[in-house]
């Protein structure tokens, strides 16, 4: 069924000219076939991944929130309190009452900077690295029952695609920012 009138999408889609770098290349596809974007895409898949783990959590009452950073701090180790916040992509506010949880029970421990008594440090308790090494492996099941059914060539040529255009948004971006 045709569309009766234009929209702002097929306006901008008709000035669209190539990225720059891409001087007589044609222009990547912007929408799938339903008319989503790889941000719109990216974001689905986040939030069915997120269902999914969380069922897999709730058996121990971990919320996917506390997840990413018990997950951050269980490959990265010790990390600061404003890198930790920067790797998991929460604001440091916002990560001070989800600390303070998982401290009170017992998955991790702040500690002072002996150089700077207003920032702390933060690492996994052994509890909370009994905790990871317990729920990684079913999470890791999950996402790779994820990938039924897609080509292993195809994965590599996925996660190419990925990290290119990681990389080109964070040559773009002026913040401060972490990708982990």
């Amino acid at each position: 069924m045709a569309k009766p009138y234009s929209t702002a999408i097929d306006t901008t889609l008709d000035t669209i000219e190539p990225c720059c770098g891409s001087a007589g290349k044609e222009a990547p596809e912007i929408f799938d076939d339903r008319g989503r974007t790889v941000p719109w895409m990216t974001r689905t898949l986040n939030r069915l991944y997120d269902v999914q783990a969380q069922r897999i959590l709730d058996r121990e009452k971990v919320s996917i929130a506390h997840w990413y950073y018990l997950r951050v701090l269980a490959q990265r180790g010790e990390l600061n309190q404003l890198e930790l916040s920067k790797r998991v992509g929460i604001a440091s506010t916002t990560a001070v009452p989800a600390l303070d949880s998982m401290e009170k029970r017992g998955l991790l421990k702040r500690t002072r900077d002996p150089k700077d008594r207003r920032k702390y440090y933060v690492s996994l308790t052994d509890d909370g690295k009994r905790l990871v090494d317990k729920m990684m492996p079913e999470i890791i099941r999950m996402i790779s029952g994820s990938f039924d059914g897609v080509d292993p060539d195809e994965m590599l040529i996925f996660w190419k695609v990925l990290h290119q255009i990681a990389q080109n948004l964070s040559e773009k971006s002026s913040e401060d920012s972490v990708v982990d």
